[in-house]
């Protein structure tokens, strides 16, 4: 089991976004879009497929994490979402989420939604809210973790 965001947590997500990737690449044929999925890194001149930046960048920071400070992208884009770990495949953020470990532990387990978290002061959002606004439809009840990856994390 991988604790949550290690090393070894962002490469099961992205061996799982490669085997999603695969699928919806196969149902494609079939005429089948499915679903975008994440990603561990894609450079950035490759994320979107026409060459333009993302519609939307949110930078989550987890403070206190046993690693130290840990970054990560979620980057919305016309197929759907990915998640970004490595800082040099990194797009500049329009926005930025940061919160404690334990929060985003909660968070990405279930036990705790983020609307709650930034209602009790848990987590602060920074940067171009018009953005963050505009992309709602897309980021509402987003999940990027898959209930694979999450059934084989430690949230500890």
């Amino acid at each position: 089991m991988a604790r949550f965001l290690s090393d070894a947590w962002f490469d099961e997500l992205s061996v799982g976004a490669e085997r999603r990737a695969a699928q919806r690449d196969h149902a494609g044929d079939a005429g089948d879009a499915g679903d975008a999925g994440t990603e561990q890194g894609t450079k950035p001149e490759q994320a979107a497929g026409d060459g333009r930046a993302p519609e939307l960048v949110v930078e989550v920071i987890a403070d206190g994490a046993p690693e130290g400070e840990v970054r990560y992208q979620i980057v919305m884009e016309l197929d759907g979402p990915r998640l970004v770990s490595r800082r040099e495949d990194f797009w500049p953020a329009h926005v930025e989420l940061r919160a404690g470990y334990s929060t985003l532990a909660g968070i990405a387990s279930g036990e705790l939604s983020a609307i709650d978290a930034l209602s009790a002061g848990l987590a602060r959002v920074s940067g171009n809210i018009a953005a963050l606004s505009a992309n709602e439809p897309g980021i509402g009840g987003l999940d990027l973790l898959p209930p694979a990856v999450r059934a084989a994390t430690t949230f500890e």
